[in-house]
Formats: C-alpha cells, sequence, structure tokens
C-alpha cells in the first residue's frame, strides 16, 4: 500500500507539471529568389505547426512577400533594377556550356553579385535598431541558407544554433565546413563537365581546376570573411563559422547527385520543393521495347 500510494504521488506531481507545448521562436534569413521558393515551403510548414517565424526581408527583393510568417524589412543600398542586372548576367553565363575558358567571365560576375549581397548584409547587420528589437524577441534559433553569411553571423552574435537550408555553395564550402571528405580524384569539380565516372585525362582535369578553385574561392569569399571578423570582433573565416551549424537540410538527392559521404548531422531532403506532382505521360510500347533494351544492356 505504501509503494502504491508513492507511485500515485509521483504521477500526480507528474501531470501537474505538464504544462500546454508551445511552438519556438525562430528568425529566418533566406536568399532570394528559387533559394527561398524552397524555403517558404519549409517555413510555412513550420508557421501552421504553432511556431513563430520571423522572416527578415530585403527592401528590393524578386519573391520573399507577406505569408502565414511575419516579416521584417530592412534597408539595402541597391534597388530592383541593379539586381536585376546582376541575376541576367548569372542567367546568361549559366547558359553557356561549361569549361575552362569560363572561368574568368565566372569570376567577374560572381564578384560582382557578391559585393551586391554582402552590402546588403552589412546594411542589415549594422541596422541597430533591428538588430536590438530581434535580439530582445528572445529567439531560439536560425534557420539560413549560408549561401551568403548573414544568417550564420546572426546566429553567432545571438548564441543561438544555427539551422542550415542549402543546396550547396560553391567551392564546396559547405563540403569543407562540414569537414566532409571530398577528394578531388573521386568527387567531380564545378566547370570540368566530370562525373563521378572519370577516366584519367579527366581526373587529372579534376586537379587542375582544385588549384584554380583555391585561388577563385579565396577571392570570392574573402569579403565574407572580412565581414565576419569585423562584426564578430573576432579572428575567425567564415568557413570556420560555417562549421558551427547544428543540422544541415541538403536540398539535393543521390538521384541527380553523385554518391557522397556526409556528416550525421546532414540531412537530405531533395524534392521538398516537389509539392505539386504531375502524373507521368502514357509511354508508347516502341518506348517501352527501347526502355527494356538499354535496361538488358546495363
Amino acid at each position: 500500500m505504501h509503494c502504491v500510494t508513492v507511485l500515485g504521488l509521483l504521477a500526480l506531481l507528474c501531470c501537474s507539471s505538464i504544462g500546454t507545448v508551445q511552438g519556438g521562436k525562430i528568425v529566418v534569413m533566406p536568399v532570394d529568389g528559387s533559394h527561398w521558393l524552397s524555403m517558404k515551403i519549409l517555413v510555412e510548414e513550420l508557421s501552421q505547426k504553432g511556431h513563430e517565424m520571423v522572416v527578415l526581408v530585403p527592401k528590393a527583393n524578386y519573391h520573399i512577400r507577406n505569408g502565414s510568417y511575419t516579416t521584417r524589412t530592412f534597408k539595402v543600398p541597391y534597388t530592383e533594377a541593379d539586381l536585376d542586372a546582376s541575376i541576367d548576367m548569372i542567367k546568361k553565363w549559366m547558359l553557356k556550356a561549361p569549361g575552362l575558358f569560363n572561368v574568368p567571365e565566372m569570376f567577374k560576375i560572381g564578384m560582382n553579385f557578391t559585393e551586391l549581397q554582402v552590402k546588403g548584409c552589412e546594411a542589415l547587420l549594422y541596422d541597430e535598431s533591428l538588430m536590438r528589437s530581434l535580439r530582445e524577441q528572445g529567439f531560439d534559433l536560425m534557420l539560413t541558407d549560408p549561401f551568403l553569411p548573414c544568417g550564420t553571423i546572426i546566429a553567432d552574435a545571438f548564441s543561438i544554433p544555427a539551422i542550415y537550408f542549402l543546396r550547396g555553395i560553391p567551392c564546396g564550402l559547405d563540403l569543407e565546413a562540414a569537414q566532409c571528405p571530398s577528394p578531388p580524384s573521386y568527387v567531380p569539380r564545378l566547370l570540368t563537365g566530370n562525373t563521378d565516372t572519370m577516366t584519367f585525362p579527366q581526373r587529372v582535369k579534376n586537379m587542375l581546376m582544385v588549384g584554380v578553385e583555391l585561388i577563385l574561392c579565396q577571392t570570392l569569399y574573402g569579403s565574407f570573411d572580412e565581414l565576419t571578423s569585423r562584426y564578430l570582433k573576432k579572428d575567425t573565416s567564415y568557413k570556420q563559422l560555417l562549421g558551427h551549424g547544428a543540422i544541415w537540410f541538403m536540398r539535393h538527392d543521390y538521384t541527380f547527385e553523385y554518391p557522397k559521404p556526409l556528416m550525421p548531422n546532414m540531412v537530405i531532403v531533395g524534392g521538398i520543393n516537389c509539392a505539386k506532382k504531375k502524373p507521368l505521360s502514357a509511354v508508347s510500347s516502341a518506348e517501352q521495347h527501347l526502355c527494356f533494351s538499354l535496361y538488358s544492356l546495363i
């Protein structure tokens, strides 16, 4: 009887300590364009689950609009016309076939876009009234696309975990920051046109691109490193800061990607932006026969 009484008291105490379940407070630092269109699905879903979502929005942007979440707009030192011109240059470059001879042009376009975005990030970080207001809200975590440094820097400044949502970062900076193995003799580099199955000449070409990437990316991310160390007032690079991410949601899968090793805190969420599905078109008997013949050869 004594044991039953003690157990009953413990159960009563446990029940009395249960309160209403509340959602978390999440600050979101997106990247405009197609990056945001994928992240928006996650932000809206979290908002519907009862989490308080606050999205930081540059005044000049393409797709970030009001929704089931709260938006906080900040001024940027560029106009939508400047943004259009930068994006148009990227689109024209992407229509060209990849190759080593395209590196100088890619470098110029990348520097132009990066300089524009870093200025916007700097405007947000040094908006003292907005940053003070955000700090006072006591957010639980930061959801950000680390393609740009703003969210990662704010997470460190606010001492909150950073959750990453990304497709990838140029030069494999994400893999380096997370310390994922990425041997150049097996992992194809950007602009080489190689796959994960390479001949010896292709591997040599891949190795050469590693050296080109090293020079390219040191310059490309130099402004990220300078802003990171200047704002946080400590000697650190953006890659070092990026490595502190709590969870990485990788927006790809192995259907279109070559298999590669990932860290335990990296979760593949490819297809998250394919909510609207369409039925497959009918396949003719001739096409079926061709597919079967190809399959039998494999």
